[in-house]
């Protein structure tokens, strides 16, 4: 399986516009000398990706409140394409304006997308008990409705504050402190070894009793630690099912080699989505 260095002129795809937390956690990944390109979806980034080999991709692709990313799991399966970094992305949300200072009598309009508002409920419902919610499509979009009309205060990430100029009147407004964003970069070919791995596959086993259990056995023998296994019908065969596993180590690791081998003798498909460097 080759690999390949990254380019040091290379294009970074995300999910757009600029000013989302899928912004925010490109520029925590590369360096800002980079070209960070934002796109309309998730499959937008796939395609751009699979054009060149100067081209990565940073996707959202599981959140500790809402689980994985269906769109990032499917693109994953259906392009050619190979997870080459993790990154663990604290959720931090903050209420901001373009007022200099707040006067919470004074709030009676707040933005921002559906999850975000969620995710922050319970302050809301102390602090603003009466406000309207404007639903926005992104926390960026908030973050520009609320530039352009000092009478909107929106909940937004610190990219999307500097992007467009607000004061922040109060941080970390979200319920919970562990509410995660797993991020994934994808590319053309895999990275070299790092100092701390995983392995993420793909399986097709037929659908049959026992199915889960011949696939957790190697695990077991071989003392490797499974930290993610999904399974679901085959989009392809519905008498296949469909297991997305993700481990500790890399894929030329001799414990590693071993595991793929039983596992690719049991599988009617065995497909090595990515073996990658976990940065967090």
């Amino acid at each position: 399986m080759s690999k390949k260095p990254y380019n040091p002129q290379m294009k970074i795809f995300f999910l757009g516009p600029e000013g989302t937390n899928s912004d925010l956690a490109a520029r925590n990944i590369f360096t800002s000398n980079q070209q960070f390109v934002p796109v309309s979806s998730i499959e937008d980034i796939f395609e751009k990706v699979a054009m060149s080999h100067s081209y990565y991709g940073v996707i959202p692709f599981e959140n500790s409140y809402q689980g994985v990313i269906n769109s990032s799991l499917n693109c994953l399966i259906d392009y050619d394409l190979k997870i080459i970094k993790e990154f663990n992305f604290s959720v931090s949300h903050n209420f901001c304006s373009q007022n200099a200072v707040m006067d919470p009598s004074q709030v009676m309009k707040i933005t921002s997308h559906p999850q975000v508002f969620g995710q922050c409920n319970n302050w809301i419902r102390s602090k603003f008990p009466n406000a309207e919610k404007l639903v926005a499509t992104s926390t960026a979009e908030a973050a520009a409705h609320a530039a352009q009309d000092d009478s909107i205060y929106c909940i937004a990430n610190s990219h999307a504050i500097k992007l467009f100029n607000l004061t922040t009147h109060e941080t970390e407004i979200q319920d919970r402190s562990d509410n995660k964003t797993r991020f994934l970069v994808i590319g053309k070919s895999l990275e070299e070894k790092s100092e701390i791995n995983k392995t993420s596959v793909m399986i097709n086993i037929a659908d049959k009793p026992g199915s889960l259990m011949n696939v957790l056995q190697p695990f077991t023998d071989l003392n490797i630690n499974m930290t993610r296994i999904e399974t679901r019908p085959s989009r392809n065969n519905e008498f296949l099912h469909t297991f997305f596993i993700d481990f500790e180590g890399y894929y030329e690791d001799p414990e590693i080699v071993q595991l793929l081998e039983l596992l690719e003798n049991m599988s009617e498909e065995l497909r090595i989505i990515g073996s990658y460097s976990v940065l967090n």
